[in-house]
C-alpha cells in the first residue's frame, strides 16, 4: 500500500516537475536576450558619452579657464624631462617664482612643486610625453583631455555593473544614460583633473570589495583593490576617501582583516607622498602643506559640496546632481543593507571627507570636485527617474521635472546665449500634459487606459528630457559662456 501511494505521488510530482522544467526553459532565452540587450546599451551609451565629450573639446571649458590642467601636465611633463616638477603655483612658501607666458595667461612658476601628489601629474606629463611633446607650450586642450574623458566613459559600464546588482538593470541604464548625456557632466567630466582617474578608481574598488563579500576574493581581488586604494591618495590627498569608504563597507560586513588592510594601503600611500616630499624637499614640503592646511575656514564645505552651483570657476546649475541626492535619500530610507553600503554610503562619505579636508571657498568654484561621485549620484538620479515613470509616481514625476526636466530644456529651447522663459500659462499647461495622467491614475487606479496614458506621458517625458541633455551638450561652447 505504501508503495502503491509513492507512487501516485511521484506521478503526481512528475508533471509538475516538467511544467517549471518548460517554464524555464522558455524563460532563460528570454533572460540570455536580456542580458545582450544590456551590453549592447551599455555599448551606444559609452559611444554616445564618449562622442558628447569630444564633441568641440576645446571649446567648454577653455583650456585657460581652469589652469590646473597646464599645472599637472607641466608638472608630469618637467618630472619626465628634468626630474623637476616644474610649473606654476599662487601658493606662497616657494624660495622663487619665475615669471612665464603661456596659453595667452601669465603665471608664476616654481621649482620643486609640491601643491599635490605627482602620480597625476606623471601620468599627464607622461601621456604628453608619449604623444611627441618635449616643451611647455607644445600640448594642446584636445591632447591632455583625452586621459579624462577615457576615464568619464570608462565610468558607464563600472556603473552598470555596480548597479544592477542593487537595483533595477533599467534603472541603472537610465542613470548611465544621463551620465552620458546631462550637460553638467559632460562639461566637467572633460577637465583633467586627479578627481576623473579617482572616479574610476572608486568603482572598481566597490567592485572588487563587493567581489569579496560575495567569497570571491582571490589573491588578485585583494592585490586589486589594496592597489586601487593606494594609488587614490598619490594621485591626490582626498583619495584617502576610497579606502575609507571600502574599509566601512568591510567592517560592518565583518570583514576586519581585510579592512585594515585597505586601510594600511591608503596609509601606505600617503607615506609615499611623504617620503617624495621628504627626497625633494622637506622643508619645502611642510611649508606648502601648512598652506594647503590653511585653506580651510569652516565646516560648511559638506554643504556647499552638495548645494553650491559649482562649474570651472564659474556657475554650473545643474538638476540633475540635485536630483541624485533625493534619490540617495530615498534608497537610504528603504533599509537596503548592502545597497546602503554601496550606493548611498560612498557619496554621503565622501561629502563628509569634503567637510573635513576642503576650503570652502574650493568648494564654491570647483566643480570638478564633485566627479569622484557623479557615477553614484546620477545612478540614484536615474533610479528615481526610473522610479518616476516605471511607477507614473505625481511626486517623483515632479522632482524630476523641476529638477532634470528644467536643467534640460532651460538652454535648449530658448538657445545657448539665454534662459528659457515662457509664459508661465503655457509652462503650467506643459506641466500639466505630464502630470495630468498620473493625477488620473491616481483617481482611476484600476482603469487600464489611465494607466497606458501616464504611462505613455511620463515616457515621454524622459525621451524629451534626454534629447535636451544632448542638444545642450553639443552647444555646451556657446553655453558654457553664460554661466
Amino acid at each position: 500500500m505504501a508503495a502503491t501511494t509513492s507512487t501516485t505521488s511521484a506521478e503526481a510530482e512528475a508533471p509538475e516537475a516538467a511544467q517549471t522544467d518548460a517554464r524555464a526553459g522558455r524563460e532563460l532565452p528570454w533572460a540570455i536576450a536580456g542580458r545582450h540587450l544590456e551590453v549592447i546599451a551599455v555599448v551606444v551609451i559609452m559611444c554616445l558619452a564618449l562622442f558628447l565629450r569630444l564633441y568641440q573639446v576645446s571649446g567648454a571649458p577653455l583650456f585657460t579657464d581652469n589652469l590646473d590642467e597646464i599645472q599637472f601636465t607641466w608638472a608630469g611633463l618637467n618630472l619626465v624631462l628634468h626630474g623637476d616638477p616644474i610649473t606654476w603655483s599662487y601658493y606662497p612658501g616657494y624660495p622663487a617664482y619665475t615669471a612665464f607666458s603661456a596659453f595667452g595667461v601669465d603665471v608664476p612658476v616654481v621649482h620643486h612643486w609640491m601643491d599635490h601628489p605627482p602620480l597625476f601629474s606623471l601620468l599627464m606629463g607622461g601621456w604628453v610625453w608619449l604623444l611627441g611633446v618635449r616643451d611647455m607650450t607644445g600640448f594642446t586642450a584636445f591632447q591632455v583631455r583625452l586621459i579624462p574623458i577615457a576615464c568619464s566613459v570608462a565610468t558607464i559600464p563600472l556603473l552598470q555593473l555596480l548597479g544592477r546588482r542593487f537595483i533595477d538593470a533599467r534603472a541603472a541604464l537610465v542613470g548611465a544614460l544621463l551620465l552620458a548625456t546631462a550637460p553638467g557632466a559632460v562639461l566637467v567630466q572633460r577637465e583633467a583633473e586627479p578627481e576623473a582617474v579617482q572616479a574610476v578608481l572608486l568603482l572598481v574598488a566597490l567592485l572588487l570589495t563587493l567581489r569579496a563579500l560575495d567569497g570571491r576574493a582571490g589573491a588578485w581581488t585583494v592585490a586589486g583593490l589594496l592597489l586601487c586604494v593606494t594609488a587614490a591618495p598619490l594621485l591626490k590627498v582626498s583619495g584617502i576617501a576610497i579606502a575609507g569608504i571600502c574599509a566601512v563597507i568591510l567592517a560592518a560586513s565583518g570583514r576586519w582583516r581585510l579592512a585594515g588592510a585597505v586601510v594600511g594601503g591608503a596609509a601606505v600611500g600617503v607615506l609615499l607622498f611623504v617620503v617624495y616630499g621628504a627626497i625633494v624637499d622637506w622643508d619645502l614640503f611642510v611649508r606648502i602643506w601648512r598652506v594647503q592646511a590653511s585653506n580651510r575656514i569652516g565646516v560648511m564645505s559638506a554643504v556647499d559640496f552638495v548645494t553650491a552651483a559649482a562649474g570651472i570657476n564659474r556657475r554650473l546649475r545643474d538638476g540633475w546632481w540635485i536630483l541624485g541626492w533625493i534619490g540617495l535619500g530615498l534608497l537610504a530610507a528603504r533599509r537596503g543593507g548592502r545597497r546602503d553600503l554601496f550606493l548611498v554610503w560612498p557619496a554621503a562619505a565622501y561629502a563628509a571627507t569634503m567637510l573635513v579636508l576642503a576650503g570652502e571657498r574650493q568648494v564654491q568654484q570647483y566643480g570638478w570636485y564633485r566627479v569622484i561621485v557623479y557615477p553614484e549620484l546620477y545612478l540614484a538620479a536615474g533610479w528615481l527617474v526610473w522610479e518616476a515613470v516605471s511607477r507614473r509616481s505625481l511626486g517623483l514625476l515632479t522632482l524630476v521635472l523641476a529638477l532634470g526636466g528644467a536643467t534640460a530644456t532651460n538652454w535648449w529651447l530658448r538657445g545657448p546665449t539665454g534662459g528659457w522663459v515662457p509664459d508661465p500659462i503655457l509652462l503650467s499647461i506643459l506641466i500639466a500634459a505630464v502630470l495630468g495622467p498620473a493625477v488620473l491614475l491616481l483617481w482611476r487606479r484600476h482603469d487600464p487606459g489611465a494607466r497606458g496614458l501616464a504611462a505613455w506621458a511620463a515616457g515621454a517625458a524622459l525621451v524629451l528630457i534626454v534629447v535636451g541633455n544632448v542638444v545642450e551638450s553639443l552647444q555646451l561652447d556657446r553655453i558654457f559662456a553664460t554661466f
